[in-house]
């Protein structure tokens, strides 16, 4: 689905990608589970374009990829549809993977909220394609930080991955943000941690580390645009 939106539902607009390196099924970067979506009985609307390049921290930082994705969204009240295009990098048969999605949520409780989401994943030339349905419960961790729990299935087959995030101010400009998740589908753990530089203006800067333990781990610095109304 592609560090774009597990708290309050993405990050910043640096967050536009989603899961661990290692997961072949799901696009790089950081996981989307926290957003603060404003639940609000006009339509609004959010799109975005980043630019990320990666490197393998285990071997002498080799040059892994690099990656552009662009993302527009609406919502309207708790609901929320969204398009992503990300590149794919060196692919013998693709160029672009592309992720429609469809969802609800909405606040309850003391800084709590949920989200229910499905996700339509495609390639622009290869036949290949899945689905995902997204859950996500998101909760306050003392006066700044946030939380969130997320559960991430596969409908075909009935295999999940559980992850839980964080973000956490730094500093009026930075933030914190990690995650830990357990991947059925891939039968691996993975990990991300990192922090994102705001310089207003929607213009954002992210640097994370990524591994899993089964796989070398991934340093990345993506470079995000986003604008709303």
């Amino acid at each position: 689905m592609n560090i774009k939106h597990l708290i309050g539902f993405g990050l910043t607009a640096g967050l536009l990608s989603s899961a661990a390196y290692a997961q072949d099924n799901i696009t790089t970067g950081f996981d989307p589970v926290i957003e603060d979506r404003a639940m609000t009985s006009m339509i609004g609307w959010t799109a975005g374009v980043s630019a990320a390049t990666r490197f393998n921290t285990s071997d002498d930082f080799d040059h892994l990829e690099n990656e552009v994705e662009g993302f527009v969204e609406l919502t309207y009240g708790g609901f929320h549809t969204g398009l992503s295009a990300t590149s794919l990098y060196q692919d013998p048969t693709d160029d672009v993977e592309f992720e429609a999605n469809l969802g609800y949520g909405a606040d309850f409780g003391q800084g709590l909220s949920w989200d229910l989401t499905y996700g339509y994943i495609w390639l622009n030339d290869s036949e290949n394609h899945s689905e995902e349905i997204t859950a996500t419960l998101g909760f306050p961790i003392g006066r700044d930080a946030s939380g969130a729990f997320a559960v991430i299935i596969d409908p075909d087959n009935g295999e999940s991955d559980q992850e839980v995030a964080f973000e956490a101010p730094l500093s009026e400009r930075w933030t914190a943000v990690g995650l830990i998740g357990n991947s059925d589908r891939d039968d691996n753990i993975y990990a991300e941690a990192g922090a994102v530089y705001d310089f207003g203006d929607g213009i954002s800067f992210e640097a994370l580390y990524e591994d899993t333990n089964d796989g070398d781990g991934v340093l990345g610095f993506t470079v995000s645009y986003e604008i709303g109304g």
